[in-house]
């Protein structure tokens, strides 16, 4: 993703940057999702405007109609009801004894202590996407350092493997620090960005380097191989640390936009349906205001459920992309595990 000067001061012009970088990405993971939904209620309209021109909606016979309301209505309050339900469950956790908070905050203070040593700096930033843009800048700096070693390893293999380790993590390096940046990233793209890297191989190379070739290079080369493999262990931990951040403030802001939204939505189900369940006969609307009404209030009622999808999607990507625990992978190469050795029969 390249820096657009024009977008950086933005929200709208970030979305769109992360958008162009990424499209599949943006609806699974790094979009707003208050926009992917929208975009989903926008292809549902697509698709709902076809039926009405195909004249599959029977506007003028008040039983599919009602019974579509009545399915609805019965459907959202469901909704709404469980996930407001999940949302107090979750954010129960929150509740800890003075004792357990204290630890928290302690241990908290000696990992910020730890990465300020790391990274050379007395004081770390506070913010989650300063703190990480920290550590990648600082893993930048030691790819560099390792770049000028790279000629002077003894054997093909030793530079290729070392190579290998640069050009991959500095190509992810670069993409982080144009995403961190930017002024309208915070906690949640500070997560995104750790969740595409292989930090485990990466890690599991720089190891191998130091400990299995480290005849192989210059004495210069072991103090950056470790530095990497520390920064990057500290860049995992961070990433937990966010993701738990990240999944309490996720729900709590699912149920804020699904009543939001669900009250609304509710409230015009419930209107149209007592208008065609008024005393009278045939259809309480002309049929040109029916064409209209009808379809506006069947989109709007889905609005809860793509608003949930957005959201759920985002979750469990995030789930399955964090399921391994460090430094174990399930994604390790299978190239690095049989060339070292460490493959199914070792």
């Amino acid at each position: 993703m390249t820096a657009d000067p024009d977008a950086d001061g933005t929200w709208l012009g970030f979305e769109v940057e992360l958008l162009r970088h990424d499209p599949i990405e943006w609806v699974l993971l790094t979009g707003d999702r208050v926009l992917v939904a929208a975009l989903g209620l926008l292809l549902l309209s697509g698709v709902l405007a076809a039926i009405i021109i195909l004249g599959g909606v029977p506007f003028r016979k008040e039983t599919p109609v009602l019974f579509l309301l009545f399915a609805l209505i019965a459907a959202n309050f469901t909704l709404i009801a469980i996930v407001t339900s999940l949302s107090q469950l979750v954010l129960g956790r929150r509740l800890e004894s003075p004792g357990e908070i204290r630890r928290k905050i302690d241990e908290t203070i000696d990992y910020r202590e730890e990465v300020g040593a790391a990274v050379g700096r007395s004081v770390v930033p506070v913010r989650p996407d300063a703190f990480l843009l920290a550590l990648y800048r600082d893993v930048d700096r030691l790819l560099e350092t390792l770049e000028t070693q790279q000629s002077e390893g003894r054997t093909r293999l030793a530079r290729e493997e070392l190579a290998e380790l640069t050009v991959n993590l500095r190509s992810h390096c670069s993409y982080v620090t144009d995403v961190l940046r930017r002024p309208a990233s915070g906690v949640k793209h500070a997560l995104f960005v750790s969740l595409d890297a292989d930090f485990e191989t990466a890690v599991y190379r720089a190891w191998h380097l130091q400990w299995e070739h480290a005849d192989e290079f210059a004495e210069g080369a072991a103090e950056p191989l470790a530095r990497l493999a520390e920064t990057l262990q500290h860049i995992e931990v961070a990433g937990r640390l966010f993701k738990t951040v990240f999944i309490e403030s996720e729900i709590a802001e699912l149920s804020r936009f699904l009543l939001y939204v669900g009250i609304p939505v509710q409230l015009a189900a419930v209107g149209l349906t007592l208008a065609y369940t008024a005393p009278g006969a045939g259809p309480p609307l002309a049929p040109s205001t029916l064409r209209v009404v009808v379809p506006m209030v069947i989109v709007a009622g889905f609005a809860p459920f793509v608003l949930l999808s957005s959201y759920v999607v985002r979750l469990t990507v995030v789930a399955g992309r964090t399921a391994d625990s460090f430094p174990f992978s399930s994604q390790l190469s299978t190239g690095v595990a049989l060339r070292d050795g460490s493959g199914p029969d070792h």
